[in-house]
């Protein structure tokens, strides 16, 4: 009984300094903010209000805009800014829709250009969620009915080459 006891006790102390899990390197204290708007749903760390906002007027303007357009096709997209990475990247996932942008730019700014890492992110991945938008026609809406974001993310994956959307979107 004692033993019992003993090990109840252990197992009871050792969960008390546990710690939270963390999902994508964020910090479980982190605090999120929103931006909602007609076209884009900007999600953000407190702090980066300011890339927020320009983030979600240069979605808004080529929405409104669409400068070489594939297409009339429009869903709303929710973009997630991660300020917690140390990575410089950005992608648009179909299953679930949305897009998330690591705000770490490039360490070396000869490969920037000109305009600040979350505009240029903007442009581009903007380009893709337009392509995607577009693309649900013909095989790949079937694949879209049968089996959600997935399927669709499959059937365009395997119907239209990578070169492709890289060089549209650039």
């Amino acid at each position: 009984m004692n033993r019992l006891i003993f090990l109840f006790v252990l197992v009871l102390t050792s969960t008390v300094n546990g710690f939270s899990q963390q999902f994508g390197g964020n910090p479980p204290s982190l605090k999120w903010n929103q931006i909602n708007t007609d076209t884009v749903r900007v999600i953000f760390p407190v702090g980066e209000q300011k890339k927020a906002n320009e983030i979600a007027g240069i979605v808004q303007s080529l929405a409104r805009n669409k400068p070489n357009a594939l297409g009339k096709g429009f869903k709303k997209i929710s973009i997630v800014l991660q300020n917690q990475s140390t990575v410089s990247n950005a992608y648009v996932g179909l299953g679930p829709w949305r897009s998330e942008f690591l705000l770490m730019p490039e360490q070396n700014s000869f490969e920037l250009g000109s305009i600040p890492w979350h505009k240029t992110l903007s442009l581009h991945e903007y380009r893709h969620v337009h392509q995607f938008n577009n693309f649900r026609k013909g095989l790949s809406q079937l694949f879209y009915i049968l089996a959600g974001e997935y399927g669709l993310s499959f059937a365009n994956g395997t119907a239209i080459p990578n070169w492709f959307w890289e060089g549209d979107a650039v």
